[in-house]
């Protein structure tokens, strides 16, 4: 706008010509505080705050964080410094003065400053010299506090004490804990020198397993120096030089031990031996014999001599301890010798009766006789009572068993030669009758058993052989006749087995039964008749072993399998070893791993058959695999049916919550924190089921149940929503005043449908939706016929004005004002001004010099402006006729932007 022209220079359009005019206004004016604030050219703006000295408004702009900000920061830095005025208001942006060290020094030192703002000043001052003045001179006592507070002088602080200590309470408290920092500072400084003293020292004495742990200590003792505050750097040097020089000679040391430490080990292995030994001749000397210490001390002394020598000084100190304990060795051992040989033919007397009683030949009471008094004419040792007592029982168990060995076979004796005196009637009685087979069979059995009765009597014995001899002319007679028709039996033998040799179609298993009964018939054979049956056996048992083969085949293929299905459950029983050590139990996912478990005893049921022998080791370890996993299962398997009785108990209480929305959403939390990782048995885990699942139902049920009697309701709110959005609708279809009319009932209507709540959301977003629509369509429409009625009337209006305007030549007075209102028309609504009237529009808007001339009314509707300046040209009298024509076009140009 071009009215800026009659203006102030301050408010003139052109920024120049307001820069030129700030040094015209007052440093604090209220022109200056606006165009600082509020111009709308920034380098005004920043001209403006060059020439500003109010504070509060420097303050207000410098908040900004843009070019404005810094420039008012910067200018508000220059003023501070020689106003104290605002030192109120500088406490809050005291962080912009910080950029300015010399500023927060001259704060900090005036007395006339804020005392809140020379606090924030002192806080940020490093020069001692000035915070000791301050401290000194000022009236402040709080301030000669703070002042004091950052003093790290020794010397100032002593002298402040003495000076400002009597006058200010606080401050002598304050002092007093400042000395007693730096006294505790001395003593720590002297502690630390003495820690590296010492360190210095170490490495030179050579007693490096005592300077190690020196060293370990000191080092703590630095460690711990060092959390409790900074360590002085030229110590911290010396402490580390220090110990690097330590621990370089000490590496180097270790170095040397590292190489013959192996060297040392051995003799220290040679000592440990020997201590053993010295320890069992101690405690346990039985355990040992002469001989064998004597061998063993030999042996050893000739090991240690022999062994690969140390340096001097460690080789004499080891040697020392050899000969020490090598003496202490053979002097118990020349102590004991005497009773050693008295345990050792103890403990052989007890290895003869123990053999003896091992062994299987009969026994003879004069072989007792002599163990017992060569027992008894045995030394006992004056020491090893115990050893002497454990041998007396055993020699004693030992005789005691022998004695009733001996007793037991002279009854079996009697007992066996009764019987063979039976036998013997028998047989003579048989050969008397001509039973030779069963007189033969006797006289073998006979033979056989006085050959294997060792406790007979010797009398007894030459009595039977006697009788014997007696029968064998007949026995032998009758022993040609039967080994001729055993002769036919193992023929017939040979055939059968030589056809099931050929018989390839027969079952393996029963292949084997049948060489097994073969084999077994051959044998009563050659009970019956054991003479000679050599050539016939290896025919028999050339054929049956070769008959015998498939089935042999047969077996080696089951054992093959066999030792497959082993190997199987082997790897079976591994994997379960290794998932129950390598598993995290803490974190271990027990469906998965009960699932995996299940699975390899799926396995272990389908794996075949293995031998007799494994099966038992086998199907224990299978058993021990499944029961250490069983044990994490059950401790799992409880705490998960614990942890569901917990949650059945809270479903029971669902019963005790009156709110439903409440109840069930305690029951669907419990449904989610019902989780099974491990089953209990089936009965329980049903009942268990039963019982949390009934109360949940019930809850879900006593919902179903409010749903329904609250559906109902529901379903009326929404018909009569519905209705209402069908009524608003019906009000589109209506016309003229039926129309207005009814369209003053929608805000009633609005007001209805929003009263009607508790509805689905997904059916209320609809209906809203629709309502809505036809509400809009409603305000559309009544507004239109708004505007419409207007323009009819403005129609009328036009006509009149049309007879008026014809009548008569016109009146210049009246062309003017139509041409002015026609201006004011074109700027309102922003119509492009003829060409022949441009002219005329710029000069009256510089004729204007407020802007309500030069722009629309803000406040009202441009079209309602348009309208009333329309009926005022309408209302205009007569007019030459050209100027009407020409203002009547413009008057439609008018009309049409109106009406859009």
């Amino acid at each position: 706008m071009l009215g800026g022209l009659f203006k102030p220079k301050w408010q003139h359009s052109n920024a120049r010509i307001r820069i030129q005019a700030l040094a015209n206004l007052g440093s604090d004016s209220a022109e200056l505080i606006q165009l600082a604030q509020n111009d709308a050219n920034t380098g005004v703006r920043l001209e403006a705050i060059a020439y500003l000295t109010d504070l509060p408004v420097l303050i207000q702009l410098g908040k900004r964080t843009d070019s404005i900000g810094e420039r008012a920061r910067v200018r508000l830095l220059g003023l501070v410094a020689r106003d104290n005025s605002q030192d109120s208001l500088l406490v809050d942006v005291f962080g912009w003065l910080m950029t300015n060290p010399a500023l927060v020094e001259s704060i900090a030192r005036d007395p006339l400053r804020s005392p809140d703002l020379r606090k924030l000043a002192i806080g940020q001052l490093d020069d001692e010299n000035l915070l000791f003045k301050i401290a000194s001179e000022d009236v402040s006592k709080e301030l000669q506090y703070l002042s004091a507070s950052r003093i790290r002088d020794q010397d100032k602080l002593k002298k402040l004490e003495k000076t400002q200590g009597r006058n200010n309470k606080k401050l002598r408290q304050l002092l007093k804990e400042r000395m007693a920092v730096f006294q505790q500072r001395e003593t720590r400084v002297q502690e630390l020198e003495s820690l590296v003293a010492d360190l210095e020292k170490l490495g030179f004495s050579g007693s490096w397993a005592q300077e190690k742990t020196q060293h370990k200590v000191l080092s703590q003792r630095w460690g711990k120096q060092k959390k409790e505050g900074a360590i002085p750097s030229a110590l911290a040097k010396r402490f580390n030089d220090a110990e690097t020089v330590f621990l370089g000679r000490l590496d180097k040391y270790e170095a040397q031990q590292a190489e013959i430490e192996p060297l040392r080990n051995v003799y220290l292995h040679y000592l440990q031996d020997a201590e053993t030994l010295k320890k069992t001749l101690n405690e346990r000397p039985e355990e040992l014999t002469l001989p064998a210490i004597e061998q063993q001390l030999e042996q050893w002394q000739e090991r240690w001599v022999n062994a690969t020598p140390l340096p001097d000084d460690q080789q004499q100190a080891l040697n020392q301890r050899w000969m020490d304990v090598y003496i202490a060795l053979t002097d118990k051992r020349d102590a004991i010798s005497g009773d050693l040989g008295a345990v050792d033919s103890l403990r052989r007397a007890c290895t003869r009766a123990e053999s003896m009683h091992k062994g299987k030949r009969a026994l003879q009471s004069k072989q007792l006789t002599g163990l017992q008094s060569d027992w008894v004419k045995i030394k006992r040792p004056r020491q090893m009572a115990d050893a002497v007592r454990e041998l007396e029982a055993r020699f004693h168990k030992v005789m005691d068993s022998l004695n009733a060995r001996l007793l037991r076979e002279v009854e079996a004796g009697n007992k066996s030669l009764a019987e063979i005196e039976v036998q013997l009637d028998q047989m003579e009685a048989d050969l008397e009758q001509e039973k030779y087979g069963e007189a033969v069979d006797l006289h073998r059995k006979i033979s056989m058993r006085l050959k294997d009765s060792g406790n007979l009597d010797e009398k007894a014995k030459r009595s039977i052989g006697q009788r014997l001899r007696a029968a064998a002319p007949m026995i032998m007679e009758f022993k040609d006749w039967r080994s001729w028709g055993t002769d036919q039996a193992r023929e017939h033998l040979i055939e059968t087995a030589q056809r099931l040799e050929n018989d390839d179609s027969m079952d393996p298993e029963q292949r084997a039964k049948e060489i097994k009964a073969l084999r077994q018939e051959w044998r009563k054979l050659a009970q019956m008749d054991p003479g000679q049956q050599r050539k016939q056996w290896k025919n028999f048992d050339k054929k049956v072993t070769a008959a015998y083969e498939p089935s042999k085949q047969h077996f080696a293929e089951q054992a093959q399998q066999r030792n497959e299905h082993l190997k199987q459950r082997e790897a079976i029983c591994a994997e379960l070893e290794t998932m129950k050590t390598a598993t995290d139990w803490a974190t271990v996912d027990w469906k998965a791993q009960n699932a995996a478990i299940n699975e390899l005893r799926k396995h272990w049921k389908k794996c075949g058959t293995v031998g007799h022998k494994d099966w038992k080791s086998i199907n224990q370890r299978f058993n021990d695999a499944m029961d250490g996993l069983e044990e994490h299962l059950k401790v799992e398997r409880e705490r998960n049916f614990k942890e569901r009785q917990r949650l059945m108990e809270r479903s029971v209480a669902l019963a005790d919550i009156e709110d439903t929305q409440e109840a069930i959403a305690e029951a669907k939390s419990l449904q989610s924190d019902w989780q099974i990782t491990l089953s209990s048995r089936p009965r329980e885990e049903q009942k268990l089921w039963k019982q949390f699942r009934g109360p949940i139902d019930a809850v879900f049920n006593r919902l179903k149940t409010e749903r329904e009697s609250q559906r109902s309701d529901t379903d009326v709110r929404i018909q009569q929503k519905d209705a209402l959005c069908t009524k608003l609708e019906a009000v589109l279809q209506l016309d003229g005043d039926e129309f207005t009319q009814a369209a003053q009932g929608a805000r009633e209507m609005r007001q209805e449908f929003d009263d009607l709540r508790d509805i689905p959301r997904n059916v209320f977003r609809k209906l809203e939706d629709r309502f809505s629509a036809a509400e809009q369509s409603v305000l559309t429409k009544a507004e239109q016929q708004g505007w419409a009625g207007r323009l009819a009337k403005l129609d009328a209006l036009a006509a009149s004005s049309e007879d008026i305007k014809s009548v008569g030549e016109g009146d210049a007075s009246v062309q003017a004002e139509g041409e002015s209102l026609c201006l004011q028309m074109e700027i309102l609504l922003d119509i492009t001004t003829p060409e022949a009237f441009r002219q005329s529009r710029m000069e009256y808007q510089i004729a204007q010099m407020g802007d309500a001339m030069c722009r629309p009314n803000e406040s009202r509707d441009i079209r309602e402006q348009g309208l009333e300046m329309l009926a005022g040209w309408y209302q205009l009298g007569a007019m030459p006729a050209e100027a009407k024509q020409q203002q009547q076009a413009r008057i439609d140009v008018v009309r049409q932007a109106i009406a859009k």
